[in-house]
């Protein structure tokens, strides 16, 4: 039988988010500020301060909309894709690898993950903190050992639930 699940996870706003968001606002006005009084009086060519101004704008749209994330498990007889999009527009693979190879799998606390030594985490879930999600720790082909923080519904866990080696299945889900 075919298994075929998937899943779309928006990431929230952060203080982080709301930083860089600010943080080229207040870049944006000091460069519209330049382009206005002191660009625009002093060439002749006011085509310079208007491409600062059009530029700084632009780039405030581009920086606060990036910030705008997306992510999308797929999970296809036991091979766990996450993609993130950004601003509904662009995709890019984040990982992808057989649940098979899971080296553990649970309820993510990151008090104790911070003693594992991983070549690379990533967090793909609500929330930067990772708080609430769940945890798989896997060999990658990529990344090598890799730590994956994500936020799945039932169906996602049941998609990577049957694609587990059956010790592992049992000791993170139970016997059920």
């Amino acid at each position: 039988m075919d298994i075929f699940t998937e899943q779309i996870v928006k990431r929230k706003f952060s203080g982080k988010d709301w930083a860089i968001a600010a943080g080229a606002v207040l870049l944006a006005m000091v460069l519209i500020y330049i382009g206005v009084f002191i660009l625009l009086p002093l060439t002749m060519m006011p085509l310079i301060a208007v491409l600062v101004i059009a530029g700084s704008i632009y780039g405030v749209y581009w920086v606060v909309s990036s910030r705008n994330l997306e992510f999308e498990y797929s999970v296809t007889n036991g091979d766990l894709t996450v993609d993130k999009i950004i601003n509904k527009k662009r995709r890019k693979r984040v990982v992808s690898f057989d649940v098979h190879n899971t080296e553990e799998m649970g309820k993510y606390d990151a008090n104790r993950m911070a003693q594992r030594q991983v070549d690379k985490q990533l967090m793909a879930g609500e929330s930067e903190t990772g708080e609430g999600d769940w945890f798989i720790l896997a060999r990658t082909p990529k990344y090598g050992r890799t730590l994956l923080v994500f936020s799945p519904n039932e169906n996602v866990l049941n998609g990577i639930k049957a694609g587990l080696p059956r010790q592992m299945r049992i000791d993170v889900f139970g016997r059920n």
